[in-house]
Parts: C-alpha cells; structure tokens; sequence
C-alpha cells in the first residue's frame, strides 16, 4: 500500500508540474548582468551602453533582471513580501555585471530570484561634483 501511495504522489507531483501548478525554489549565486527585460527580450539590448534606458524603465515601475553569463538565462528580480521594491538591491548596477545569492523560483519557465545580496564585479564609477577646485579658491 506504501508503494501504492508513493507512486501516486509521484505521478501528482509530475503532473502539477507539466501543468505549470508545482515550482521548484532553492538558494543559488547568480553570475551575471543586471537588465531591463523588456529591453532585454524585445531587442536584445544589454550592457552598460543602455544604461540609461534601463534607469528609464525602472524609473516608469519595470522590474530589474539578470542576464545569467553561463546559462544565459534571465531571472526577474522579485520581492521578498508586498511592498517591497523588488530593483532596491540591483538598481544602482544597472547595464554591470554582478553576483546576486537568493532564493530562485521557476514556474513553467519563468525564472525569479529574490536576492539576499548583490554584489558588484566590476568597478561602478564614481559620480563628480559639479563643484571644481577652482570654484572653491575664488570662494
């Protein structure tokens, strides 16, 4: 009877799987960019070069993704809870690259990650003053 019942919970669980029911989640450090994917899908533009494209499209509410370097496959950046702004630990990154570690979700190919950290792997440059040395001699 044991046998019985495992083998109809395995059925169950392939089933609900293929119907896009069951998920799978785990703890996982992406490699990757940070992307618009919008941007991402419809043209296939990415990299620092979009930048602010990217700054635009988050700005009007879209979520942030990673582009995954070995797989090259996309996750959204999600929430942890409602409320909670989903890009706030990838924004500053936009268009570089970065290793995300979080909880990874896919349900009938969609990918998500909601990130415990974000981590730059390539130098974000400083943003000047408009201030110059020379404004502040004549001061």
């Amino acid at each position: 009877m044991k046998l019985k019942g495992a083998a109809y919970f395995a059925f169950c669980v392939i089933f609900l799987s293929q119907m896009g029911i069951a998920y799978s989640q785990e703890t996982k450090t992406i490699q990757g960019e940070v992307i618009d994917p919008a941007l991402y899908l419809r043209e296939g533009k990415h990299g620092k070069e979009f930048e602010n494209q990217i700054y635009d499209s988050v700005d009007s509410g879209q979520t942030l993704g990673i582009l995954e370097d070995v797989s090259g496959n996309v996750y959204l950046f999600l929430a942890s809870e409602p409320g909670i702004d989903p890009n706030d630990m990838a924004y500053d990154y936009a268009g570089r690259k970065v290793k995300v570690t979080g909880t990874v979700f896919e349900k009938s190919g969609v990918r998500g990650v909601v990130p415990t950290s974000v981590e730059p792997l390539e130098p974000i440059p400083q943003e000047t003053g408009t201030e110059s040395v020379y404004d502040e001699e004549e001061n």
